[in-house]
């Protein structure tokens, strides 16, 4: 079954930080299911939450933190996220909704999509479409 493995930053685990996801506590690691099932997986502590969000040592230490994630999900669409977009292997997606669970439905009614992003992504290519779901 395919899966897609999501990192969401958060400061309570029930509701998605309204900041730049590099400034959240810690990430909320889930995985989505096509048959729209997910799972929770673990929550990470942010250690570099407090390094300036432009820096590209934040970006970096981020990603190792959660190097595993496929998506990236947070409420801005960042610089950072631009970057990592057109850079990475991991596939950014911006939310509206507030509700860690929302937006966990959200991404698995729009899967198909991302999937295709993620696939494109884990064979080198890079690009700058950043879904927003609203």
């Amino acid at each position: 079954m395919k899966k897609i493995r999501l990192c969401i930053g958060s400061n309570d685990g029930k509701n998605i930080a309204n900041t730049h996801m590099g400034d959240t506590e810690c990430f909320y690691i889930y995985e989505i299911f096509e048959n729209s099932e997910n799972k929770f997986i673990e929550k990470r502590i942010n250690a570099v939450q407090d390094m300036d969000h432009d820096t590209a040592d934040k970006m970096s230490e981020i990603i190792k933190l959660v190097k595993d994630a496929d998506v990236l999900v947070a409420r801005q669409k960042s610089p950072n996220f631009v970057k990592i977009a057109n850079s990475t292997k991991y596939q950014p997606v911006v939310v509206k909704a507030l509700k860690i669970s929302d937006i966990l439905i959200m991404l698995c009614e729009s899967f198909d999509e991302i999937y295709g992003y993620i696939t494109k992504r884990k064979t080198g290519e890079r690009f700058d479409t950043i879904p927003e779901l609203k």
